[in-house]
């Protein structure tokens, strides 16, 4: 696998086929829009926050606080449906199996007390 698949990797001791899949499908998708150059931005952005955010629940302001590369590539993300989409399904895994840390951007939503 490439740069991006190993950097998700790294966040998460997670070694689920499903969950592994999924970033195996995200870099693939991100492949065909991003450069070779933009994909290791994005590896050493998730290296370094540790976090993968949902571009899609950012606001404006929060995209304009990315470094400007990673501002760059939310962008390209965000103009193409499918890889926004599986951009939010990885963070769902991820969340899925506790890692809450790593995904700031899943909300959580508690069931009422009875």
């Amino acid at each position: 696998m490439g740069a991006l698949y190993d950097a998700l990797e790294s966040l998460s001791p997670v070694h689920d086929a499903e969950v592994l899949e999924g970033y195996r499908r995200y870099e693939s998708l991100l492949e065909t829009i991003l450069t070779p150059a933009q994909i290791e931005s994005y590896a050493a952005y998730l290296r370094q926050s540790g976090e993968v955010r949902i571009f899609e629940e950012m606001n404006p302001g929060e995209i304009a606080q990315l470094p400007a590369e990673m501002a760059t590539i939310a962008a390209d993300i965000l103009a193409d449906q499918n890889i926004s989409m599986e951009n939010r399904r990885v963070v769902a895994l991820l969340d899925q199996y506790g890692e809450h840390e790593a995904t700031p951007d899943f909300h959580h939503t508690s069931l009422p007390s009875r």
